[in-house]
């Protein structure tokens, strides 16, 4: 919005240039540039109001005390014939439509106003359209002047457009019209794109002695759409998108009707017509004096608040000592409830008036919460494992589940995608640990990421947002040339990287299963599970997603539901002195069924052997002769040690018993 301070003195006594902007900053008004006396303001999307020489003077009126002045037009009342005759078909597009039937002699407007105009961006072309762009920069309410010549029978129909309809606009350029867009129509044809744009057949000519001045009220959603699909955006429009004010409607067309009987020797031709469907009373909103000063840190008393709110034209009346009713006016429609009026106080008294104080009940140095320092701590851990944190986006589409091999799961759909690759928000991430192998598949990766999926919820709007720990790790590509071959990434070395991150988490003893699971090889899928609890699944990623991906070496994903491990995890870990008494150690070699896991293996002899046994852990698996087809044999490695003396011969070997007995009747071993 540009804007002149000889302007905005027609209204309100203005301060020098330099003092101007800096009550333009304090009105919330960014002042983008300035040259001499003009400047460009920078207005938010919710002030709407300011989008006029009448709302800037109003706040530079409220910064300083000083009256603003509004003009208030006066024309005579003309009896007889209405100007038109309204037809509006949907008054949720268009509440209000106002117009006036005026002669004219069409002719250039004066100097003054002209370079207004020029001094706002706008390029003067004759008295109509002049007057009706200076009476929107004034008021902040869009006009238009169609040519009552050329709408049939003075008939207005405000509708929506049909598929496929097209209109020449002012610009000389056909559009594709949608039924996204509000028209202005005869019987017949199309006048103009409402809150937009006139339409090129109805323009006002050096031929035109009659015009048929219209004021209105659209939608701000529906001109805001209609604009966008059409990709047309004009000044009209960016100040309907913001919303005018519906009671200013024939207010800004009895001033522009003003100015032209005093510049074009304009004469009424017809009564006025208003079609209000909807009339707008103005919002009452209670607002507590004790609310304002606990929320602003202040001291204010009810009549200074009254007194700020009355500078910027709210009505207000007191219910009690400390209780305001105040009339909010309708040109102010960003101001719906009590929190915002407090706002407005503190702009008018002064944003620099309030102390600055720490927030009260918050520790200022209460730090990360719980949640963030496990979060951290997990990151902090897979990096000092080698593994490298990635980012990947929450939006996906369906086909990405399909491609990885996954069930096919409800999903939370968008209502405006970015794109058609973008549609609806991710249940999983390992399409996206997927996709970053697939662009990495040459130089292979080690990566991770604790992001999050969107899994919708039945009779809820919101979907459950969970935390997802995810990490990958592939080889890259051998190079020819090279002459020393790398240790190959395997299922256990995934494994090592989930025990050792694990560990660094202060998480207890983590079990692991066989299991058959999309999208991970049959056979080489295992999953976690803590005190009898699953907390995710990993494994080598079956050949035919890794074909799909594109991917030329073993890919391992391991997928971890973060929400439910952290309820298992200890930052404090607690601490144990290191006993100064020898270890003992020993390997005890045991011939198993198939279908007994080394977990199971190692939780039965931990179980048996007690306090002294520190450790049983399976290092050797051999299947083969003179082994049977159906078994295997298990290596195991035990250590030994008391914290209070050292272990003798005898203990040892009375521990090794139960041991072995323990193995036969709970595993079905038999000793090697």
């Amino acid at each position: 919005m540009k804007i002149s301070s000889n302007w905005l003195a027609d209204y309100v006594a203005v301060p020098e240039p330099d003092a101007l902007s800096h009550l333009f900053e304090m009105a919330g008004l960014g002042v983008e540039n300035q040259d001499g006396d003009v400047f460009s303001l920078e207005v938010t999307s919710n002030r709407g109001d300011c989008l006029s020489a009448v709302g800037i003077a109003r706040e530079i009126g409220a910064m300083t005390g000083k009256n603003s002045r509004v003009p208030n037009p006066k024309i005579d009342e003309v009896a007889g014939a209405p100007s038109a005759t309204i037809e509006i078909e949907n008054p949720d597009d268009c509440p209000r439509y106002a117009c006036l039937l005026v002669e004219i002699q069409l002719g250039e407007s004066p100097d003054w106003m002209q370079q207004r105009l020029v001094e706002c961006g706008m390029r003067p072309l004759n008295v109509v359209v002049d007057v009706t762009n200076y009476v929107m920069l004034e008021l902040g309410q869009p006009l238009h002047a169609f040519d009552t010549d050329r709408v049939l029978d003075s008939h207005i129909v405000v509708r929506r457009a049909l598929d496929g309809e097209r209109l020449t606009t002012l610009d000389g350029v056909e559009r594709k019209l949608n039924d996204e867009v509000l028209l202005i129509a005869d019987r017949e044809k199309i006048l103009g794109i409402a809150g937009v744009m006139g339409g090129l057949n109805s323009e006002v000519t050096p031929n035109t002695t009659r015009i048929l001045l219209e004021s209105a009220h659209f939608s701000a959603g529906r001109v805001r759409r209609g604009a966008r699909s059409l990709n047309l955006k004009t000044e009209a429009s960016r100040r309907f998108e913001r919303t005018v004010d519906q009671n200013g409607v024939v207010r800004a067309l009895n001033r522009a009707t003003e100015l032209l009987i005093a510049h074009a020797d304009g004469k009424l031709a017809g009564a006025l017509v208003d079609a209000n469907l909807r009339p707008l009373s103005p919002t009452q909103i209670v607002l507590r004096v004790p609310r304002c000063n606990a929320i602003l840190g202040l001291k204010l008393s009810a009549e200074t608040v009254t007194q700020s709110l009355e500078k910027l034209t709210f009505k207000v009346t007191s219910q009690s000592e400390d209780v305001l009713q105040i009339t909010v006016p309708t040109f102010r429609a960003d101001i719906t409830r009590e929190i915002d009026l407090i706002e407005e106080v503190a702009r008018v008294h002064g944003y620099d008036k309030i102390p600055t104080t720490l927030p009260r009940g918050v520790n200022a140095m209460a730090g990360r919460s719980l949640s963030q320092r496990l979060e951290e701590k997990a990151k902090s851990a897979l990096l000092r494992c080698g593994l490298n944190e990635i980012v990947t986006l929450s939006m996906t589409n369906g086909a990405a589940q399909e491609r990885a091999g996954l069930p096919s799961e409800e999903a939370v759909e968008l209502r405006n995608p970015l794109s058609e690759d973008f549609t609806q928000m991710r249940t999983s991430v390992t399409p996206s640990l997927l996709d970053v192998l697939s662009k990495n598949s040459r130089g292979g990766a080690r990566v991770f990421e604790l992001g999050r999926v969107y899994l919708p919820v039945e009779n809820q709007p919101q979907p459950n947002e969970c935390r997802r720990l995810a990490m990958a790790l592939m080889d890259g590509a051998q190079s020819k040339s090279s002459t020393r071959k790398a240790t190959e990434t395997d299922f256990f070395s995934l494994k090592a990287v989930l025990e050792t991150a694990l560990w660094e988490l202060g998480a207890p003893k983590i079990n692991f299963r066989g299991a058959t699971r999309a999208p991970f090889h049959p056979g080489r899928c295992a999953v976690l599970s803590i005190d009898g609890q699953d907390i995710g699944v990993m494994g080598e990623i079956h050949p035919e997603i890794q074909a799909r991906y594109d991917l030329t070496q073993r890919a391992y994903l391991a997928v971890l539901e973060f929400d439910v491990l952290a309820r298992h995890l200890d930052l404090l870990k607690p601490y144990s002195p290191i006993s100064r008494f020898p270890v003992v150690e020993r390997d005890l070699a045991l011939v198993l069924d198939d279908e007994v896991s080394a977990a199971r293996v190692e939780q039965s002899l931990r179980n048996a052997g007690g306090e002294l046994l520190r450790e049983a852990r399976v290092f050797d698996v051999y299947k083969g002769a003179p082994i049977p087809e159906s078994q295997k044999s298990v290596a195991v490695a035990l250590r030994f040690q008391s914290d209070e003396r050292t272990l003798k011969d005898e203990e040892i070997e009375a521990l090794m018993s139960r041991l072995r007995q323990a193995a036969e009747q709970e595993l079905g071993a038999i000793l090697r």
